[in-house]
């Protein structure tokens, strides 16, 4: 009999290892199959954000003479084709539109305008399907210029507004403008907007008369040829 046993007894233990081995795989691959659908329950319930659609545009020229276009660049992000785009100029208290565009395959467009008339001209964009506040735009400010011959005066004794001309003070003669508007004024690199604080010059061909810190502010000469937007 013990030697049946014996022969029995090695056959009972490796059936019983081979019992928890297989036991403990199917554990095994019970537990990765729930932690695998456990995981993917995560992701599927997990939700999708997408990154909120805006738009930001570039004014290539801030400072054109009439005749030259005003020229933007822009993007919507996420890159979205085909959306319409609007260039909105500021009419007294009303915006209108001098310009639309719409979007290439990257989300990107390039649009320009031709003003009209000198001076400032405040400007927006305007897309399809986005709000205000996602909309912004980098330069929103074109001033659009008349060539002129300037000289300059002074200082000296009291202006034709009333004003005392010292060696610093900022501000343009003209023959016609009311005391007081403001006029932008562009030479080389160089943008300043004054007042009209004086009457002349009285010199035929010539459109302002500079004060000398205007003058030097600008780094025009003693008669030069500058942008006003006025």
């Amino acid at each position: 009999m013990r030697p049946q046993f014996t022969w029995r007894a090695p056959r009972a233990i490796v059936a019983v290892g081979v019992l928890v081995l297989m036991l403990g795989a199917g554990i095994s691959r019970t537990v990765a199959s729930a932690s695998t659908s456990t995981a993917r329950h995560r992701i599927a319930r997990r939700p999708h954000r997408r990154a909120p659609l805006r738009l930001k545009g570039w004014l290539l020229h801030p400072n054109v003479l009439v005749g030259q276009d005003v020229a933007l660049v822009g993007a919507t992000r996420p890159g979205l084709s085909g959306r319409s785009i609007a260039v909105q100029a500021l009419d007294g208290r009303r915006w209108v539109q001098v310009a639309r565009t719409s979007t290439d395959r990257q989300g990107n467009f390039v649009e320009r305008f031709w003003p009209r008339r000198i001076g400032r001209l405040a400007l927006r964009l305007r897309a399809s399907g986005l709000t205000a506040g996602r909309t912004i735009l980098s330069g929103r400010v074109a001033t659009v210029y008349h060539a002129v011959i300037a000289s300059w005066y002074g200082p000296g004794g009291m202006t034709a507004c009333g004003e005392a001309l010292a060696a610093t003070t900022m501000g343009v003669a003209n023959k016609t403008l009311p005391c007081g508007t403001l006029v932008t004024l562009h030479y080389g690199n160089r943008t300043v907007r004054v007042p009209v604080i004086d009457r002349g010059p009285y010199v035929p061909g010539r459109s302002y008369d500079l004060t000398y810190a205007t003058k030097l502010a600008l780094g025009a000469g003693d008669v030069s040829q500058i942008w006003a937007s006025a």
